[in-house]
């Protein structure tokens, strides 16, 4: 079980431990009281030997001052089995229990180790055993007297028997109890040093005995002691002086040898003096002997660990003056070499920008009714690809999807990841631009892909005509809705990042947007910044953007990128988004698609959106619709042979007449003779007048139609 010192902290030990461990120090406490009550010098109730005040020392020193109930417990049931009345039994309890508790708190006080391996310690032990113990013979032997257990002539040899036996506990048993730590603590004797502890002890038994008995000089018995602690340390001198002072004050209950014909009170101050030279001796030098066999340590550790340190240092200057030369020289290429490096550094870095830029939208979409810009600005701090993205889809009826995302990492796979992330909503997007439904796709997408890199993703759709936007954020920054005079970051509709967890709810959030509100949408990089925290960073882009609300959305993203990035020193790559929804009613329409038949319809639907807003009756609508069709099918049929090319739709509405003009920039091929030719006249029967204009630039298809023509008004 581990001992929990009051140094250690007392309230570290549980309580079945103290309770085990109190159980314990009371039994050692009973059980030792009863054997030196056999000694009794004084009406069976003094004697020269008390360990139990050796044993309350050392349990107060190791355990702490938390045990002193057991202690009190067993001196109060020690003394009252004897006859000496129960006031007289508690005061002596009392004064036994503080005693031992006033002579630890002094070592505490005097920085006493239980090691006893200074002399200070040494000194401590001895200063406390005889100045603490005057405590309980005070308390005891007055308690004796005013009980009547002892006539008052005998209270100074009461005192001094009682002063002897406790100054003998602490003497010679707590050191031999502390000592049983030191076996268990430091290294472990070899067999010849134990042979040897086994002869110096008996030595000291063999010899106290026979200078006691037969000689009568107790002090011959010292240098046997000394021995003991020269030789072993606390570890033999704390079992050699308590054998040594066990046998003077068998000599001295028995007044034999020295003690023989002396008074009581001379034999005390004899065994007293016997004591204390014991206790002096073998704990002064053994603690001198610690003391000089730890300083011996120490210089042998510092000699080996300077004898190194030279040995090191002498290597290092050899190898330093070898490397000087080489340095000198490998500096002088390297100041060659640094030109052409950052030259190198900066080619790879543009290199890594430009394919981080392929992977981008090549430019975004013409969509009526809605004003789009957009940014991108790689990392300085890393040549390899990064992983931000966005992308800007066109969706039936005139709706406008919008995904910005960023894959966490750098590098190709991250390049990769972002490459399959990007086509994979444009094509769930397309077949159901609900935003939760496009993020349940990809996050199935992600689950099944070995794509270690989390992915922060935002995809909203834009309606234009009804200014509402649906959106759904998997982790990433919140959506920025600002105009003049205010500006809010959207909430809701927030889930955890793709790839994050197995399964996911995604919610959906509806926002009617306010006339003229512009949207933002961003990666981290804009509004993180060393040293500052992400909701300061959010703030600074909010009074940024606001500040721009009605200016150009180009000018914008670009005061935005000027504010909110140090240029030259970008920590992440950035990316952002500008969008504002923008009345398109009387105003001219101008879209630009490439010339591929899937692309017809985002044609188609940003005409009809754009007649719907002029107030176009629906049956010429319909019309406009079919002509416009058959020219833009004609130009993705006839325009580019090879290479793929732009179709150009413009349209205009001037006092009832609507204009049209459908533009390539390719050559036409050669008519076939496998019929058609059908495109033309359809044009000519649904509108009014019908011109094409070939030039080696391309072609122009203009149509034109009086809206209240068939209406039967004409201007």
């Amino acid at each position: 079980m581990a001992v929990t010192t009051e140094r250690d902290g007392p309230s570290r030990a549980t309580t079945s431990e103290r309770v085990r461990w109190g159980v314990a120090v009371a039994l050692a406490y009973y059980v030792l009281a009863h054997l030196g009550l056999q000694l009794s010098l004084v009406a069976d109730n003094v004697t020269p030997l008390w360990p139990p005040t050796g044993i309350a020392v050392a349990a107060f020193i190791v355990l702490g001052r938390w045990v002193w109930p057991a202690v009190a417990l067993s001196a109060l049931a020690v003394n009252v089995q004897l006859d000496v009345g129960v006031l007289a039994a508690l005061a002596t309890a009392a004064g036994n229990t503080l005693a031992p508790l006033a002579a630890a708190l002094l070592l505490e006080r005097l920085g006493f180790r239980r090691q006893l391996d200074r002399q200070r310690d040494a000194l401590a032990i001895v200063v406390a055993a005889l100045s603490c113990t005057l405590i309980s013979a005070t308390i005891g032997s007055g308690a004796l007297a005013l009980s009547d257990t002892i006539p008052v002539e005998h209270l100074p040899t009461a005192w001094t028997v009682w002063w002897t036996g406790d100054t003998m506990g602490i003497l010679a048993v707590t050191p031999f109890l502390l000592s049983l730590l030191l076996f268990h603590e430091l290294p472990s004797w070899p067999q010849r040093q134990w042979v040897e502890f086994i002869a110096i002890l008996v030595a000291v038994v063999v010899t106290t005995t026979w200078a006691a008995q037969s000689l009568q000089v107790l002090f011959l018995a010292l240098p046997a002691v000394g021995w003991a602690a020269w030789r072993l340390q606390l570890r033999g001198a704390a079992p050699a002086a308590l054998a040594a002072s066990l046998i003077a004050t068998w000599t001295a209950a028995g007044q034999t040898g020295p003690f023989r014909g002396q008074p009581l009170l001379g034999q005390m101050l004899t065994l007293h003096a016997f004591n204390a030279c014991v206790a002096l001796t073998s704990f002064v030098l053994a603690a001198l002997v610690s003391e000089r066999n730890n300083a011996a340590a120490a210089l042998r550790e510092a000699a080996a660990d300077l004898e190194d340190r030279v040995e090191a240092r002498t290597e290092q200057l050899s190898a330093l003056n070898q490397r000087l030369a080489t340095e000198i020289r490998e500096r002088f290429e390297a100041q060659q070499q640094l030109s052409q490096e950052e030259a190198r550094t900066r080619r790879e870095h543009d290199i890594a920008e430009t394919l981080q830029r392929t992977l981008l939208p090549e430019r975004l979409p013409d969509v009526p009714g809605v004003g789009l810009a957009a940014r991108y600005v790689p990392a300085t701090s890393d040549v390899q690809i990064g992983g931000d993205w966005y992308d800007v889809l066109p969706l039936p009826g005139g709706r406008v999807g919008l995904a910005i995302g960023d894959v966490a990492g750098h590098g190709p796979s991250a390049a990769a990841s972002m490459a399959q992330l990007r086509m994979a909503l444009r094509v769930y997007a397309l077949q159901d631009p609900s935003p939760a439904s496009v993020l349940r796709s990809v996050h199935r997408l992600v689950s099944q892909l070995p794509m270690p890199e989390m992915v922060t993703l935002l995809y909203a759709v834009l309606d234009p005509v009804t200014h509402t936007l649906r959106y759904t954020s998997a982790g990433h920054p919140p959506v920025l809705a600002f105009d003049r005079t205010k500006a809010s970051y959207l909430s809701g509709g927030l889930a955890p990042p793709i790839g994050v967890t197995a399964e996911v709810f995604y919610p959906e959030e509806v926002r009617e947007l306010e006339p003229g509100a512009t949207l933002l949408l961003y990666t981290d990089g804009l509004v993180e910044r060393r040293g500052s925290s992400i909701t300061e960073g959010l703030d600074r882009l909010s009074e940024a953007a606001k500040a721009m609300a009605g200016e150009d959305l180009e000018r914008l993203c670009d005061h935005l990128v000027r504010s909110m990035i140090v240029l030259g020193d970008v920590a992440d790559d950035v990316a952002l988004i500008a969008v504002r929804p923008l009345p398109i009613a009387g105003g001219p329409l101008r879209v630009t698609v490439k010339a591929e038949a899937q692309m017809l319809s985002q044609a188609r639907g940003s005409l009809r959106r754009w007649l719907r807003n002029a107030g176009v009756a629906p049956d010429v609508e319909h019309e406009l619709l079919v002509a416009c069709g058959e020219a833009c099918a004609n130009v993705v049929q006839h325009a580019y042979a090879a290479v793929p090319g732009d179709l150009e739709l413009e349209a205009s509405l001037d006092e009832g007449l609507v204009e049209l003009w459908v533009r390539d920039r390719g050559q036409w091929r050669a008519p076939s003779d496998r019929g058609g030719g059908w495109g033309l006249e359809l044009m000519r029967a649904l509108t009014d007048t019908v011109n094409v204009h070939r030039t080696a630039e391309g072609t122009v298809v203009h149509l034109q139609r009086w809206i209240g023509f068939r209406n039967g008004t004409r201007p």
